[in-house]
């Protein structure tokens, strides 16, 4: 609360001494009587800085009411220098002809009050639109933390708090859980509209800047945008919202259970339609802050994850989304929120004409080891109608060349993860050379900068051409395995191992990536061998299908008897 006191100070402190007063004097002032007057001095002032150029249209002059001579110095509503728009440069460069010509000058006046004079009554609402941004801006993120602050962190009293912590967070409790869709749609308008009144003034001064810096102001063009598409973002969040509303979710067993099933019941209020498709993500996410102070950011790592399919009854009003996941031991159970705390995410996705169904539930989930009591669907096994069963050859780019099995992984499998890297790593690469070139005037920082951005966009650039142009190529004969790895089908490491020479078969955890709250783990399986590891598959992206491919090989390299999986 004390930490946005100051903030909501500010945007009230605009808004009652500086946009109200200028709206009531333009409304005042429109109806004051004009006289002629002779302009005693005028000029345009220039002040300039290290970031930026101010003007202020001054002037003098002297006008006669009922015989009695007055002068006075304001020009405009607002008084003092700036530079939204061209304002003050056109009323002074105008002002500074009349002067030189001797010309008289049109002047308001109070005729309560003739002392009480000004030349230009215009209200300014860009420059209102301007000073509304701190308003809104200060004044809404102070008042949302003095509100946050006052509301405090809800808990519920439970008898046994200890033993059943689930029951103390308010949107836990009933054993019904809502998504994060409503709160998820209010933050991205909060946070495009404050996004957007920030940028705003770049667009404004877009013109300008180009007569200043030249092509630099292109990048100050890239803020607008970006606000813009965040615009589109909430209306497609609003969309989605309207469309489904409230989405609650009935859990079984309540709490989902570590060793045991997460499961339970999604309600949708759509009419069922055949051919729907639910597809469900399940996610066990590590979220931890980083730096200090201003720098703190909060990240998040997915430690383990699994999907599959929803089963889509129909119910009175709507559809019921039913799914269950068997969960192994040893993953970390849901926490407080704080700086560093485990919790569980169950992303829905349901792809409908016009807009789609987009959730993510955070779930309770502990180490409880319960079985569902009523959901029987397996929803990392069983596949929707029209779906075959999933089973690990599906899952691997299998061919047969005589009595061998070969798994072929080619040059730009992930065309897409490839390219989006050499776009990233080019662009950092690009502002290190730019930053170098400009370094030799603007001091040896940008050196320094220079070789930051150098060394991490080329770092990227070279994982990209890595990603793009690697092949990986596993071969079974019934006796031997082997694994060769290539580069521009030149061949960096070839390994062959008898099936005897293979201790086990276990699953790694490969590349981890995130977009928005979508998290994403690949799983590479390996045979481990003396002295090291072999490849034996790639890109898996669930825990269930790694778990397939790991019994897959076991069965294939050590035998029947020796079906198991290493988590």
């Amino acid at each position: 609360m004390l930490f946005g006191l100051p903030f909501f100070l500010v945007g009230i402190g605009f808004l009652f001494w500086s946009i109200i007063p200028t709206v009531y004097d333009g409304w005042r002032m429109q109806s004051w009587p004009a006289v002629s007057g002779q302009l005693i001095q005028a000029d345009l002032k220039t002040n300039h800085s290290s970031d930026s150029t101010t003007y202020e249209a001054r002037a003098r002059y002297r006008y006669e009411i009922s015989g009695r001579e007055f002068t006075h110095d304001r020009v405009a509503i607002n008084e003092g220098g700036d530079n939204i728009g061209d304002f003050q440069q056109q009323l002074g460069r105008k002002l500074e002809n009349l002067y030189r010509s001797h010309q008289p000058v049109t002047v308001f006046y109070n005729p309560a009050d003739p002392q009480d004079a000004v030349i230009n009554r215009d209200i300014r609402w860009g420059l209102l639109g301007f000073k509304m941004i701190f308003v809104l801006v200060f004044g809404g993120v102070g008042a949302g933390l003095v509100f946050w602050g006052a509301r405090g962190k809800k808990t519920i009293e439970v008898a046994d708090a200890a033993s059943t912590p689930w029951l103390t967070r308010p949107e836990w409790h009933s054993g019904v859980i809502r998504s994060d869709a409503r709160g998820g749609m209010i933050g991205i308008w909060v946070f495009a509209a404050i996004w957007n009144l920030i940028s705003a003034p770049l667009a404004f001064q877009f013109l300008d800047i180009w007569k200043e810096e030249g092509p630099v102001a292109l990048l100050a063009l890239l803020f607008p945008v970006i606000g813009i598409g965040l615009i589109f973002w909430a209306i497609k969040l609003t969309r989605e919202w309207q469309r489904f509303g409230i989405t609650p979710l009935q859990m079984d067993p309540f709490p989902g259970s570590i060793g045991g099933d997460i499961g339970g019941e999604i309600k949708v209020g759509i009419p069922y339609q055949s051919g729907m498709v639910c597809k469900l993500t399940l996610s066990n996410i590590y979220s931890y802050v980083t730096g200090s102070g201003k720098n703190r950011s909060r990240s998040e790592r997915v430690e383990w994850q699994d999907d599959g399919y929803a089963k889509i009854i129909p119910r009175q009003g709507g559809i019921g989304l039913q799914f269950r996941f068997e969960v192994p031991d040893g993953l970390n159970e849901s926490q407080e929120h704080s700086n560093r705390y485990y919790f569980w995410r169950l992303h829905v996705e349901l792809e409908m004409p016009g807009t789609d169904l987009d959730r993510s539930f955070e779930i309770p989930v502990y180490k409880t080891g319960k079985q569902a009591s009523r959901i029987r669907v397996n929803s990392s096994k069983d596949q929707p109608a029209g779906l075959a069963p999933l089973k690990a050859t599906d899952l691997l780019p299998l061919t047969t060349r005589g009595n061998s099995t070969v798994l072929s992984y080619p040059m730009l499998r992930k065309p897409g993860h490839s390219l989006g890297l050499l776009v990233f790593g080019s662009i950092f690469a690009g502002v290190g050379v730019f930053l170098w070139g400009q370094a030799a005037r603007e001091g040896m920082m940008l050196y320094f900068m220079s070789l930051v951005f150098g060394l991490v966009g080329g770092a990227i650039v070279l994982g990209a051409i890595w990603s793009a142009f690697n092949a990986l190529s596993v071969t079974l004969d019934g006796h031997t395995v082997t694994s060769i790895r290539t580069l521009f089908g030149i061949p960096v490491n070839n390994h062959r191992y008898e099936y005897s020479d293979v201790i086990s078969i276990e699953a790694d955890e490969g590349m981890k990536s995130r977009s928005g709250n979508r998290h994403k783990i690949e799983y590479s399986v390996i045979a481990r061998v003396p002295g090291g590891k072999i490849t034996l598959a790639e890109h898996l992206d669930s825990a269930s299908k790694k778990n397939l491919v790991v019994n897959y090989f076991a069965e294939e390299v050590l035998g029947s008897g020796s079906r198991f999986v290493i988590d």
